[in-house]
């Protein structure tokens, strides 16, 4: 099975896995930006979608721990 990278697009409790290497990434990204999304630091390798979202809450979670560990997060 082939894997390929995946953004995270963020606004409140949406979160929308989207491969960097999609034909329509660019356009969907300065829409989704305008409309008050952002990209999520932690970028994932997956077969699809499906399974990136499914990475999103512990990478999420291991992140927000580091962060307070070396003092990133308020």
């Amino acid at each position: 099975m082939s894997s390929e990278r995946y953004l995270f697009l963020i606004k409140g409790s949406l979160v929308m896995a989207q491969p960097v290497t999609a034909p329509e990434t660019g356009e969907l990204l300065v829409g989704l930006l305008q409309q008050g999304f952002v990209v999520g630091p932690l970028p994932v390798w997956a077969g699809n979608a499906e399974q990136a979202l499914a990475c999103y809450e512990p990478l999420a979670q291991r992140q927000a721990f580091a962060d307070v560990l070396t003092g990133g997060a308020s």
